[in-house]
């Protein structure tokens, strides 16, 4: 084979240092201390994976002519690692809280208060057809307040019936636990 004859290069293309050196004009003393420093990596001794050394290397004079500071980089990449584990930590403490029925998903609320609400509009709305013939026949001023009063008060018991088992969906799914005395098993229990 000639030395004119071309080399096929794809992402499983591996090359020596010798290469690596010529590629970016530098001695081969400076490629291994670019290894030291974990600005390129081997993939063997001697031996580097061409286009994840090209481009790490890149990256690096990318970030030095732009004054960034590997220290930084990294020290950010751990930021992003911590923020992400958190977010994670947040999201399993809201899924407990939710199984251990202290907390409500928004859709279960909106629903229950949708209907709480249309309930009430409900029994508001029936109030003037409702007491029409009643207030029609009253001449006393305390008796219709007595009536208004009563039929109010009922309209508004719907907004005060609070009962926090409204708020979460029924499981279509049985929960098995163990006994713990004699091992038999019990069905439909939280966990």
């Amino acid at each position: 084979m000639s030395e004119t004859a071309k080399t096929k290069l794809d992402e499983k293309t591996v090359v020596n240092t010798k290469t690596i050196s010529k590629m970016f004009n530098m001695t081969e003393r400076n490629v291994r201390y670019l290894v030291e420093e974990g600005v390129i990596s081997r993939v063997t001794h001697g031996r580097y994976d061409l286009i994840d050394t090209v481009s790490r290397y890149i990256t690096f004079l990318k970030m030095s002519f732009d004054g960034i500071d590997e220290n930084k980089v990294m020290e950010s990449l751990e930021y992003e690692k911590w923020l992400h584990e958190k977010a994670k930590r947040e999201k399993a403490e809201i899924d407990l809280a939710h199984i251990k029925k202290e907390m409500h998903k928004a859709d279960e609320v909106e629903k229950v208060q949708n209907h709480m609400v249309m309930a009430f509009r409900s029994k508001v709305l029936s109030l003037p057809s409702k007491l029409a013939l009643q207030l029609a026949s009253e001449d006393d001023p305390k008796m219709i307040e007595a009536l208004l009063e009563r039929d109010i008060h009922e309209a508004l018991s719907e907004l005060a019936e609070y009962d926090a088992a409204q708020y979460f969906e029924e499981d279509d799914t049985e929960v098995e636990m163990v006994g713990e005395e004699d091992g038999s098993k019990t069905n439909n229990e939280p966990i």
